[in-house]
């Protein structure tokens, strides 16, 4: 059965490549001195108003038939405001709002569901596996790879980092994710991010019995650095240095470079092994959720009272989550709802909620 499923979604991932949905070459600004602000806007395929409003200038009929010398506009002024709406116009063409629309409906649909399902205690290991596997299914083969929770924090980086620019339809999509984030601990990255129920199905059928783990301080610590890095390279180099190995290509072959089809592999190779090694390591989406973990609302709860001390939920959290509910650490590993604790636990100590209850620490 997994071989088959592993055949029909090459197949369809091959499929999905031949639809390209291309971003459109950012035209070159056009504009003469003696040209009104109407022509200049219509030669350049853009709005009055907003090139108007770009120019910081009020939008009259009068500023709209004056020319860049009487409105004391200089050449320079000009070609910036030209460049940034053009940006942002070809932004906006490139995207298919309509299948973004319904992406972000079933991500929400499937935030719901995943509640749901965890407060019902309905989630097993193989269930999940199949779960995941009709996620990156959906939203990554046969949907595509934009938008991700991923691209909304790069992309945003990486374009104000080169133009100066910031795309308000990406703020939108990333305050939206992480309001998934707050709803349900992590539920977006876990239960519906392309690449990352990727790498968790093949951590899952993975053959591979002993698995690596690398302690949260020095896994975090790698994607903070990252992080850093990559905001300071962005934008004091305006070089997007994850763009070249974006793993979300992997749903959209036709981008995919021998540097970027390389590394992808690698990373899916590593997720064998290791749990979710994009996630936990690089993602820049990942380090802002894991913050917004802190004010979760449904998300895994210890009842005290109930714990036998077994130790089950130790070792079947892939994270390390457990560890820090438990022994009431003070900072807290990624936890991406996997429900891995929930299913081994013979008391049902553990409980997805968003009630607060007995979560102290043990005595020892």
């Amino acid at each position: 059965m997994k071989r088959l499923f592993v055949i029909m979604m090459t197949g369809m991932l091959f499929l999905n490549s031949l639809v390209v949905f291309a971003a459109e070459e950012v035209s070159q600004p056009i504009f003469q001195p003696d040209w009104s602000v109407e022509r200049l806007a219509q030669e350049n395929n853009l709005d009055a108003k907003a090139l108007l409003d770009q120019l910081a200038i009020i939008d009259t009929t009068a500023t709209r038939a004056a020319t860049l010398r009487e409105l004391n506009i200089s050449e320079e002024q000009a070609n910036e405001a030209i460049r940034k709406l053009l940006v942002v116009t070809s932004e906006e063409k490139s995207k298919n709002w309509k299948l973004i629309l319904l992406k972000f409906v079933l991500w929400w649909c499937v935030v719901i569901a995943a509640i749901i399902l965890l407060k019902r205690y309905w989630v097993t290991p193989k269930r999940r596996t199949w779960l995941l596997a009709a996620a990156f299914t959906v939203f990554g083969i046969i949907m595509g790879s934009d938008p991700s929770p991923m691209g909304t924090v790069k992309d945003t980086i990486a374009l104000f980092g080169k133009e100066r620019i910031i795309f308000p339809p990406r703020l939108v999509a990333f305050t939206i994710f992480t309001l998934m984030v707050i709803v349900g601990n992590r539920l977006i990255c876990g239960w519906g991010c392309q690449f990352g129920t990727l790498q968790d199905w093949l951590y899952q059928v993975s053959p591979v019995k002993k698995k690596i783990r690398i302690p949260f301080a020095v896994s975090n610590g790698i994607r903070i650095t990252v992080f850093i890095a990559f905001t300071i390279v962005a934008i004091g180099l305006s070089y997007d240095f994850i763009g070249p190995v974006d793993p979300f290509k992997v749903f959209a072959l036709q981008q995919l470079t021998l540097v970027s089809t390389a590394f992808i592999a690698l990373l899916l190779l590593i997720s064998l092994f290791f749990y979710r090694p994009w996630c936990t390591l690089a993602c820049p989406f990942g380090m802002t959720g894991w913050l917004a973990e802190y004010i979760s609302w449904f998300r895994v709860r210890w009842n005290q009272s109930k714990c036998i001390g077994c130790g089950a939920c130790r070792r079947a959290c892939p994270t390390g989550h457990t560890n820090y509910l438990l022994d009431g650490k003070m900072v807290k590993p990624d936890c991406y709802s996997c429900a891995a604790c929930l299913a081994v636990c013979p008391v049902k100590a553990l409980r997805y909620d968003y009630r607060s209850i007995d979560e102290s620490v043990p005595n020892k």
